[in-house]
């Protein structure tokens, strides 16, 4: 008897995150904590805190959230707030990476250098390239 695949949330809760990805007061809770401890709270927007919280008032009075829009709003503040340095890290080497791939192509520089695209996708060099911007 196999059991079903993992949605996609628990695939992005278990090797990312390492915390349970639950839309309700308790869930939204410890992610505010977490949050909070790791500095990502004072980076977010009075908007979005706004949103959080008013997410976290929702969940405590009707036991979750149960509105697609408001979901998927918070859940990209959440996601926020579970980044972690290296992540922020990543995503402008990524940024970075891609915007020299452009200029490098507008440029016409593959064609007389083709090991510098291998460059461009190996994960220590776009690693390099965001840690001088995050």
């Amino acid at each position: 008897m196999s059991e079903n695949p993992p949605t996609c949330i628990e695939h992005i809760d278990q090797e990312r995150f390492g915390t349970s990805l639950n839309f309700d007061f308790i869930g939204l809770l410890a992610v505010r904590r977490r949050g909070l401890r790791n500095g990502n709270w004072r980076r977010l927007s009075l908007v979005d805190r706004g949103l959080f919280r008013c997410a976290m008032w929702v969940a405590r009075v009707r036991g979750g959230i149960a509105n697609w829009k408001l979901l998927a709003k918070v859940l990209s503040v959440f996601l926020k707030l579970l980044e972690s340095h290296s992540t922020r890290i990543w995503i402008e080497g990524k940024a970075r990476a891609e915007e020299l791939k452009r200029r490098f192509e507008d440029r016409r520089l593959f064609d007389w250098a083709p090991q510098a695209r291998g460059w461009l996708t190996e994960k220590c060099f776009v690693f390099y390239l965001g840690l001088g911007y995050a």
